[in-house]
């Protein structure tokens, strides 16, 4: 290193380039002005390991040139780092200037003797030695300097609002706060004014005890949440909290009307992702019997008063009432209840405060049954005005009327059946529990016959083997299985054809001595072992039972349950009135009518059961289709043309025709016996 020059001073730095700014504070002149020589560059060192201040002498760039030439004189280095970060080399003989800065909040003075110059300004209050100084302070080493900074106090805002409707109390808060001030750092100069940062606390804007005294001035009484109370007492931020909550009236209920069917003509029903679905009763269609409870009026209640937070009661509203009223084919029982009066489908509509309840008789579906619409099952009349397609139902308490065909469908109805067209592979039945009745009867006859006769065939064994003195041996049952095995082989068909027509009865009251008779005589013939189970005793019971429900079958007047169509193909007919086909006729069909059959074409191939008389205009065929055609006792079969291999029946007479033969009248004469004679 080179003779430092005079008036050069030594002045340290983080860095170099903090070294001279330090240097140009000092020298009061611009960092470009300087003249530098840099005695260390210093070292950042690694994570503050062997770390080094930079180190320069500077001076003004000037008094360089001015000079010329610089001093031999090497500053003591050693020296400058005990007495302070910066060291100023004057020239000998001249006093030099003490100088002063801040550093991390303490304020230090170092130099010569003449004192330099502290500036407090607004923010701090200065104390030399202990004593407080106004203004300006002048300074020296040695001595002991104190900076307070002075405190600004600012009140909070805060104001109570009760709601217009007295339920709540709200608090709006802005916190007040205190304001002090931070000394900053500054570098070393002869007059050094103190500057300082601001450092605010917030001051919570209202006491409690300030805030009570304001629910007491507001006459605030009731519903003080003390938790609210204590958040806003101690808040630091703006905010706006509800203190107190009134008691709102809890409100009336209104009356209304319950409602026990779907109030839509139609929905479709839902089902969960497990549920096995049927497609054909995914469409649930509203309909009502007689009897059937509707609808059921709920009164109004009062509401409860509330309580507004100044401890006002807040009365509640007045609850409507509703009128629940009786339309066609309806009924309201003490105002409250109402019952359906007729079949159909429930309707509603509500006006002026009213409900009213109809009952629609008649279902009008437009277009096909099909599984669009869904399966259709009505408390009441339907209409369709297409066809009924594969695989539907159609279910009516009442009459059912189709614009188009029935193909491969059941329709069953407690009335009437009208086709306008076709019945093809269809099950039909009119009249609901009539026509089960009235089509087990011939049945339920051939099943009397057939059980009293091998009643009596056991009951002879049975009688043969005690005059024998073997009555011990005799195995009944076995006797009673070879008995029906080769000489009453029809019983066990005719119970499996009973319990074939009981099948679609949906088990009322009335129905269930008849479907459970059907399911004795399937279990007792069904199977051979069953049948070796059976005695004579068990066979008598069984005869009466049977006999017994023939003749209840045969006592049902045949009223309504009609069935009209135009053509009928390998179907099965059911009515418990009158059967009326009208157009070619049917083929291979089966009819069991309560009162007459009346076909216009051809009957070919099945078979005819009727309680009344039976025409028809040409029945069996050239070809020897096998046809049956049997009415009650008493009853007249007419036909205009009949086949050879056709087979009459009235009561339990039976003629098999042999020749073709036309305008045949079949009955019996007062002699008991059957004629075929001439109409």
């Amino acid at each position: 290193m080179g003779a430092v020059a005079a008036g050069s001073i030594r002045v340290e730095g983080k860095t170099v380039e903090e070294a001279i700014r330090r240097a140009a504070n000092l020298l009061q002149v611009l960092p470009e002005e300087l003249a530098v020589e840099i005695i260390d560059a210093g070292n950042k060192g690694f994570l503050g390991i062997g770390r080094r201040t930079a180190v320069i002498l500077a001076r003004p760039a000037e008094e360089v040139a001015v000079t010329g030439q610089e001093s031999n004189t090497e500053p003591d280095l050693e020296a400058a780092a005990e007495t302070g970060p910066v060291i100023v080399d004057e020239p000998a003989g001249e006093e030099r200037s003490a100088y002063a800065w801040v550093e991390a909040g303490q304020v230090h003075i170092g130099g010569g003797e003449l004192p330099a110059t502290i500036i407090p300004g607004d923010h701090f209050e200065l104390y030399v030695n202990g004593r407080p100084i106004a203004g300006e302070a002048a300074v020296r080493a040695g001595d002991t300097i104190t900076v307070k900074p002075r405190e600004e106090l600012k009140d909070g805002e805060w104001k109570l609002t009760v709601a217009a409707d007295g339920l709540t109390a709200k608090l709006t808060i802005k916190p007040g706060y205190k304001r002090t001030w931070k000394l900053q750092d500054r570098f070393p100069a002869s007059r050094l004014e103190l500057t300082g940062e601001p450092v605010d606390v917030a001051l919570p804007a209202v006491t409690r005890e300030e805030l009570l005294a304001e629910f007491n001035r507001q006459q605030v009484v009731y519903g003080i949440d003390e938790e609210a109370v204590q958040q806003a007492c101690t808040a630091t931020r703006e905010m706006e909290i509800v203190v107190a909550r009134g008691q709102p009236p809890q409100p009336p209920e209104d009356g209304r009307v319950e409602y026990l069917f779907c109030t839509s003509e139609m929905a479709r029903r839902e089902v969960n992702d497990e549920e096995r679905v049927d497609y054909r009763e995914m469409v649930v269609r509203a309909s009502a019997a007689v009897g059937d409870l509707l609808a059921v009026k709920i009164p109004p209640r009062p509401g409860k008063p509330g309580m507004t937070v100044t401890g006002k009661a807040i009365p509640p509203p007045e609850p409507k009432d509703i009128e629940l009223v009786a339309g066609k084919g309806t009924e309201v029982i003490d105002g409250q209840r109402c019952v359906a009066r007729a079949e159909g489908r429930p309707q509603l509509s509500q006006r002026q405060g009213k409900v009213i309840i109809d009952i629609v008789p008649v279902l009008v579906h437009r277009g096909d049954v099909d599984l669009a619409s869904g399966n259709l099952k009505f408390k009441g009349c339907i209409n369709i005005t297409g066809n009924v397609t594969e695989t539907m139902q159609v279910v009516a308490t009442q009459d059912v009327e189709i614009g188009g065909d029935v193909t491969q469908a059941t329709v069953r109805t407690g009335g009437s059946i009208f086709i306008r067209h076709n019945c093809i592979g269809s099950l039909l039945v009119a009249g609901g529990i009539k026509s089960i009745y009235q089509s087990a009867e011939p049945v339920l006859t051939d099943l009397a016959q057939q059980l009293s006769l091998l009643q009596a065939a056991a009951g002879q064994m049975e009688r043969g083997a005690r005059q024998r003195g073997r009555a011990s041996s005799l195995n009944t049952g076995y006797l009673i299985s070879v008995l029906v095995e080769n000489k009453f082989k029809k019983l066990p068909s005719l119970a499996a054809k009973l319990e074939q027509l009981i099948r679609g009865a949906e088990g009322e009251p009335e129905e269930q001595n008849l479907i459970q008779l059907g399911h004795e005589l399937v279990r007792a013939f069904g199977t051979p072992a069953a049948i070796q189970s059976l005695n004579t005793v068990k066979l008598a019971q069984m005869t009466a039972a049977v006999e017994e429900m023939a003749a209840y079958c045969r006592q049902l007047p045949p009223e309504g349950g009609n069935i009209t169509l135009s053509y009928a193909l390998n179907s099965k007919i059911q009515a418990s009135g009158w059967v009326k086909v009208t157009g070619r006729g049917c083929f291979n069909t089966e009819i069991a009518a309560g009162d007459r059959v009346e076909i216009q074409g051809v009957f070919r191939g099945g078979s005819i059961y009727a309680g009344g008389d039976v025409y028809i205009k040409e029945t069996g065929s050239s070809g020897g289709a096998k046809t049956l055609v049997r009415v009650a006792e008493g009853r007249v079969i007419k036909v205009g043309k009949i086949w050879p291999n056709c087979t009459l029946q009235i009561g339990k007479r039976i003629r098999q025709i042999d020749n073709e033969a036309n305008q045949v009248m079949v009955y019996v004469n007062n002699d008991g016996d059957m004629i075929l004679g001439i109409f």
